[in-house]
C-alpha cells in the first residue's frame, strides 16, 4: 500500500512538472509571438506645399508592455520637390519576427503656386487707325514645370480699322492645374498729324520729322569711356528710348517716310526715326537689348564689307531693320573725302548694288562720312535706293530732296532736356 502511494505521488509530481513546463513554454511562445502595438506621432494625413521642408515625426511601439520604438522600421520617402501622394509605412515586429504590426501615414505634396506670365513689350499699347498691330507675346514660367510658354493660350483681337480699346488675354495652366492670367490693353485711335507745310527747321525744333543719328555705345559703370562725341553712354541711351516708349512715339516705316516727303500722307505728331550707323560691336552688345526692351523700331546702317554677311540675318526683327552704309566705301579717299565720292559711276554703282544684294530688301542709304556728290546720287537712284541720308543737321520736311536728307545728331553727354527738345 505504501509503495502504491509513493508511485501515485511520483506520477503527480511528474505531471505537475510537465504541466509547468508546458505552461512556461506556452507563455514564452505567446511572448515571442506577441504582436506589437504601434501608434503614429502626429497626423495620419497631411498636406505640404511644393518644396517645403518635411520632417517625419515617426511612430511609437510597445510589445509586452515594453517600449520598442527604437526598433520601428520606416518604409517610404517624401519628395517635396515633386507633387504627388506619398505613403510612409511604419512596422514593428514580434520578438521572433514572425508577426508584425504596421501603420501608415499619407503625405500629399501639393503645388499651389500659379505660373508667372511676363508680357513682352508694354502692358498698354497705342496703335493708330490703319496701322498694323503685331502682338509681342509673352513668356510663362512655372516653379515646377519650368518654361511653359508653349502652353499659353491667347484670346482677343485688335481691329485697327476702328477706334477703341481692346484687350489681349494670355492664360496658362501648369501640370498641377494652377492657372495664371495676364492682359494687355491696346488702344486704337486716330493719328494726330505733323504739319506738312514747308519752311526752315533746325535739329532742335520746328516742324518736320526728326531722324536720330547714333553711332557707338559705352558703359561708364564698367569703366568704359567713349572715344569722342559719336559715343553714347548706354544708360543715357536707355533713358532716351524709355522716354520715346513711355510717351507713345510713333516709329514710321521707311515707306511712310517716303510718302511723307512726297506729301502723299501725314504722320502722327509724335513721330521719330531712330538710326544707328556702322553696326559696331557696341551696338550689338548695348543698343539692341534696349531697343527690344522698349519696343522701339530702329534702323542699323551697315557697312556690308565689315559685317553685312551675318549681322542683318542674325538680328533682323520687328524691332530692327538694316539698310546700307555702302559695301566698301566707308574709308578715306582722296582730298579728305570718303571713298564713295572718289569712285567712278560704275564703281560706285557696283558698290551700292553689292551692299543692297547682301542686305536684301534695302531701299535706304546712309553716305559714309556724310559725303556725297552727283555721281553717288545717280548710282543710288539707278540701283533702286529711294532715300539717302547725309550728316547735315535738321529734320526731314515734306518736299525735301530725298537723296540729301538731314538727321539729328545724338552726341555724347546730351541732356534729357536737349533730347526731348530734339524729338518734340
Amino acid at each position: 500500500m505504501k509503495k502504491k502511494v509513493c508511485i501515485i505521488l511520483a506520477v503527480v509530481v511528474i505531471l505537475i512538472v510537465l504541466a509547468t513546463g508546458i505552461y512556461c513554454y506556452i507563455q514564452k511562445m505567446n511572448r515571442e509571438n506577441a504582436i506589437p502595438t504601434i501608434s503614429l506621432i502626429g497626423e495620419q494625413s497631411l498636406t505640404i506645399a511644393l518644396n517645403d521642408e518635411y520632417t517625419d515625426q515617426g511612430a511609437t511601439a510597445t510589445r509586452n508592455d515594453a517600449d520598442i520604438t527604437d526598433s520601428v522600421v520606416k518604409e517610404g520617402e517624401v519628395d517635396t520637390a515633386t507633387p504627388g501622394e506619398y505613403k510612409i509605412k511604419y512596422k514593428a515586429y514580434s520578438e521572433n519576427k514572425s508577426n508584425s504590426a504596421e501603420i501608415e501615414r499619407t503625405v500629399v505634396v501639393k503645388d499651389e503656386t500659379s505660373p508667372t506670365i511676363e508680357l513682352k513689350g508694354k502692358k498698354e499699347v497705342t496703335v493708330y487707325v490703319g496701322n498694323k498691330y503685331t502682338d509681342e507675346g509673352c513668356t510663362a514660367t512655372d516653379n515646377f514645370d519650368g518654361d511653359i510658354t508653349d502652353k499659353v493660350s491667347v484670346t482677343g483681337e485688335v481691329n485697327t480699322d476702328k477706334e477703341g480699346q481692346y484687350e489681349i488675354k494670355y492664360t496658362v495652366e501648369d501640370s498641377s492645374k494652377n492657372i495664371a492670367e495676364a492682359t494687355r490693353k491696346v488702344t486704337v485711335k486716330k493719328k494726330p498729324t505733323i504739319s506738312s507745310s514747308s519752311g526752315s527747321t533746325t535739329s532742335s525744333g520746328g516742324s518736320g520729322l526728326p531722324v536720330l543719328m547714333y553711332h557707338f555705345f559705352y558703359d561708364a559703370s564698367a569703366g568704359e569711356k567713349g572715344a569722342d562725341n559719336n559715343w553714347m553712354e548706354v544708360s543715357d541711351f536707355e533713358e532716351q528710348m524709355k522716354y520715346l516708349a513711355d510717351n507713345n512715339f510713333y516709329f514710321p516705316s521707311w515707306q511712310e517716310v517716303e510718302d511723307y516727303i512726297d506729301k502723299k500722307k501725314t504722320l502722327p505728331s509724335k513721330s521719330v526715326v531712330v538710326t544707328i550707323d556702322d553696326g559696331d560691336e557696341s551696338f550689338i552688345k548695348y543698343a539692341i537689348p534696349i531697343i527690344e526692351k522698349y519696343n522701339v523700331k530702329a534702323t542699323s546702317f551697315v557697312v556690308t564689307s565689315w559685317n553685312g554677311s551675318w549681322l542683318p540675318g542674325q538680328y533682323r526683327s520687328s524691332h530692327l531693320n538694316f539698310q546700307s552704309h555702302s559695301h566698301d566705301a566707308h574709308r578715306a579717299g582722296a582730298n579728305g573725302k570718303g571713298r564713295l565720292v572718289n569712285l567712278s559711276y560704275k564703281d560706285a554703282l557696283d558698290d551700292v548694288k553689292k551692299s543692297k544684294d547682301i542686305i536684301g530688301n534695302c531701299t535706304v542709304f546712309c553716305y559714309p562720312f556724310g559725303h556725297y556728290n552727283d555721281t553717288a546720287i545717280k548710282a543710288l537712284q539707278d540701283s533702286g535706293y529711294k532715300l539717302a541720308f547725309t550728316t547735315q543737321g535738321g529734320r526731314v520736311k515734306p518736299g525735301a530732296n530725298k537723296y540729301k536728307l538731314p538727321r539729328v545728331r545724338m552726341s555724347k553727354g546730351i541732356s534729357m532736356s536737349a533730347f526731348k527738345s530734339s524729338v518734340n
